[in-house]
């Protein structure tokens, strides 16, 4: 066989390979998130499913973590390393996991004022109607005057949505830095400019 066939067969065993690895990556999410899902019914309830169980899985205990040895990991890995994640990491996590589910969403990064670069990072999940936040980081549960999860439309006409959210007393404790006496802060969930949708991730279909 001459150098330039092995060399051909060499890469179309490594493709092979790759494809092979990304099929089992993606067959593990669509099982995790089933599991995650399971006895949940409706958009709501699934999207609040899967943004506690990330919040849980990956909650940052140190601020000094690597993002480069949370980036290289996939998506299952991130959940199960232990070693926590930012809020653009969690919000990818749930987005991948929330496809497999045939929910649109997209990752949207949140500016202060006056700031460059971006101070926070969310996923929005796509109702039919409407982008509701599903902030992993903070597992905010945010909710409009009727009752269901709220926009960022719903917090720009009234930000008594963020201060009664039911863990706001645990928030202010563990990062008084961004909660405590700053409402510029919390308007950054109104803020509809600046803002910067980084990309969407289209719901499967079954």
């Amino acid at each position: 066989m001459s150098r330039l066939r092995i060399a051909l067969v060499g890469v179309i065993l490594l493709c092979g390979l790759g494809v092979a690895s990304a099929n089992d990556d993606e067959l593990a999410i669509k099982q995790r998130s089933d599991q995650v899902v399971s006895g949940h019914n409706g958009f709501e309830d699934k999207v609040r499913a899967l943004r506690q169980y990330v919040h849980d899985k990956m909650k940052l205990s140190s601020m000094g973590l690597n993002p480069d040895q949370v980036n290289a990991l996939s998506p299952i890995q991130k959940l199960d390393s232990g070693l926590g994640g930012y809020c653009s990491q969690q919000a990818d996590v749930f987005m991948q996991l929330a496809q497999k589910q045939g929910i649109t969403t997209r990752l949207v990064h949140l500016f202060c004022a006056g700031q460059p670069s971006s101070c926070h990072t969310i996923a929005e999940a796509f109702d039919g109607n409407r982008w509701v936040i599903v902030d992993t980081m903070f597992d905010l549960e945010l909710k409009n005057a009727s009752g269901q999860m709220a926009s960022r439309d719903d917090v720009t006409n009234d930000l008594q949505i963020i201060r009664r959210t039911p863990n706001i007393k645990e928030l202010i404790q563990e990062y008084p830095e961004r909660w405590e006496h700053n409402e510029e802060w919390l308007k950054i969930y109104s803020a509809w400019s600046p803002f910067c949708v980084k990309y969407v991730l289209r719901g499967e279909t079954n």
